[in-house]
């Protein structure tokens, strides 16, 4: 049985995100003592869920030891499929009695390394936990267990007539535990929000194999001391989610996509300004620049015709069809008073389809045109936003960085990604580093966080003290060491202890 706590790869992510320590060598576990995973182990694990179900051949555990942040890889000892609640119940108190580090995992689509098991030990996946228990009509709620892929969810509620608004990027891959745990949000957000909003109930396992239940199929509640609000966002660090119930929402009626190109940020800003002050709240603004929207174009399948723009917004209506027709009206009264060449509009489900296909495949058109890829995803008031897209063109043009920059204007976060052009690793490096210090203190004095939907994962922590105090930090580390007083559950993430 092979393991490692090993980076591979040509992306040196040490010199860029800072001096803490990832790697180490075999046996070594850093922060605290771990034990290893022996075959005594193994055959406890293969009583718990079936010897099917337990992976240890390196071929088979090489998919878990990584996400999707770029060329970030740590290898389990073995990886557990779990099926049920009682199954991660006695998986964990196993781990925790034995002192064995176990990283959760869902779907592997973040991209901060959130689910990447840095210390080894035990890959916790809950691929098997896929079923939606509940779809109840008449509360708006549906039951779920944490494996549901996001847009399978929103499929089978579209069916009944419910809409579950968190639309991800990966929202065809991603799963609905993965989103809980990071506190996922989306393009959507501007009218509906993230994830966060939508979470009423969960029950989750501790470390120490007791179960917790929070919320219930409850619009109000202020009961349970916020465990929900807790345990959501905490990347898998605190609890090990088995169950959720989510609040949803009647489907829009209708909903009209608009994509406006423009070639100044002063028009996008104009543009932004005017929507509010017209009392519009669109489903979405997404924003896109002109080297993002080519990258994209040519990486697709039939895109969509579109003009050539120095920028690109996405705007999305939905609701009732009166009012859609009339929010639609005014949006293009204010696309034309700033001398807007051209607006397309999207009615009909395939073309509206057609330009969230080329928004989606963002990510994965960006990786294939630079395979070393570093992505930010920082967020400032929604006011900044324009101003802060400008200062990352700064910076860039500063250190001679090619950037994609798109994101979500109507919830003030850019998702910034530098692509590698050059050939000089060290040196590229060395100015990724020098340019993303500078722009997290630029966010940061503008009221911004580092991180508005992705997490802090492993990637991040060593940027954490820029945005937390160290009394702040010292408060969540408590929580952790309440929750998982032998930090078996998903080590050395966020912070260290």
């Amino acid at each position: 049985m092979t393991r490692g706590n090993r980076l591979s790869g040509v992306f040196g992510l040490f010199g860029v995100f800072g001096s803490f320590s990832l790697s180490g060598k075999s046996g070594e576990r850093g922060e605290m003592s771990y034990k290893r995973v022996t075959q005594k182990i193994i055959d406890k694990l293969e009583s718990i869920t079936g010897r099917e179900n337990v992976l240890t051949k390196e071929e088979d555990i090489e998919p878990y030891s990584h996400d999707e942040t770029p060329q970030l890889k740590f290898s389990p000892e073995v990886v557990v499929k779990v099926k049920d609640t009682s199954q991660v119940h006695q998986l964990l108190a196993l781990c925790n009695k034995e002192k064995i580090p176990i990283t959760p995992r869902g779907g592997g689509t973040g991209v901060t390394g959130g689910a990447v098991p840095v210390k080894g030990g035990v890959v916790l996946s809950f691929e098997k936990m896929n079923q939606i228990k509940d779809i109840d009509i008449e509360n708006q709620m549906v039951v779920v267990q944490p494996g549901v892929i996001n847009g399978n969810l929103q499929r089978e509620l579209e069916k009944e007539g419910l809409f579950y608004p968190v639309n991800p990027a990966s929202m065809d891959s991603c799963t609905i535990g993965g989103n809980v745990a990071e506190s996922s949000s989306g393009a959507n957000a501007v009218k509906y929000g993230g994830t966060k909003e939508y979470v009423c109930g969960i029950k989750a396992v501790l470390p120490s194999g007791e179960l917790i239940k929070a919320g219930g199929k409850l619009v109000k509640n202020a009961t349970d001391y916020r465990l929900i609000q807790l345990i959501t966002g905490s990347e898998g660090t605190l609890a090990a989610i088995t169950e959720i119930i989510l609040r949803t929402v009647p489907l829009p009626e209708t909903r009209v996509d608009l994509i406006v190109p423009v070639n100044k940020l002063s028009t996008v800003k104009n543009i932004i300004s005017k929507i509010w002050q017209e009392k519009i709240i669109p489903a979405s603004i997404e924003y896109i620049d002109e080297l993002t929207i080519k990258i994209t174009k040519d990486f697709v399948q039939q895109p969509p015709s579109l003009p050539v723009a120095h920028h690109y917004l996405l705007i999305g209506v939905d609701g009732k069809e009166e009012r859609v027709t009339k929010d639609i009206e005014i949006l293009g009264q204010i696309c034309m008073d700033e001398k807007v060449e051209d607006v397309l509009v999207a009615e009909d489900r395939p073309a509206r389809e057609k330009l969230w296909k080329l928004r989606q495949s963002i990510r994965d058109a960006l990786l294939k045109f630079s395979l070393t890829m570093v992505e930010e995803d920082i967020v400032v008031p929604r006011s900044k936003i324009t101003e802060f897209v400008e200062k990352i063109n700064q910076v860039c043009s500063e250190y001679s960085l090619t950037a994609g920059v798109f994101g979500h204007l109507g919830d003030g976060n850019v998702h910034l990604n530098l692509l590698k052009t050059s050939s000089c690793q060290d040196e590229w490096e060395k100015k990724v580093k020098k340019a993303l210090d500078k722009l997290f203190k630029i966010a940061i004095s503008m009221g911004g966080k580092i991180s508005g939907e992705h997490g802090i994962g492993l990637v991040k922590k060593a940027y954490l003290p820029l945005v937390m105090s160290p009394a702040e930090i010292d408060i969540i580390r408590k929580t952790k060491l309440t929750f998982d007083p032998n930090n078996i559950l998903n080590p050395g993430k966020i912070f260290d202890l």
